[in-house]
């Protein structure tokens, strides 16, 4: 069975150790057990990184001021002009 990843983990450290499982897991060495146990844990080490990531987002929305008042602006990444296709 997959070690519980502790909610105190920081997001540095679960993506790290995500990493270090894809790593195993793409190797093909692993035992099924193994495999399993691997993707149940990276599936926890996701979530967390998810929630550390949104609880930052939510973060930058709060501390983001317009005109001295605090407005929720939600943070958007800057994306390359999409290609026309001919």
């Amino acid at each position: 069975m997959a070690e519980k990843v502790s909610k105190k983990l920081s997001f540095e450290k679960a993506l790290a150790r995500l990493e270090e499982l894809v790593a195993e897991m793409e190797s093909g060495t692993l035992s099924l057990e193994k495999m399993t146990a691997s993707f149940e844990e990276g599936t926890e080490l996701v979530n967390l990184c998810s929630e550390k990531l949104n609880e930052v987002e939510r973060k930058i929305e709060i501390l983001t001021k317009k005109g001295g008042a605090i407005v929720a602006e939600p943070f958007e990444e800057e994306t390359a002009p999409e290609e026309k296709e001919d």
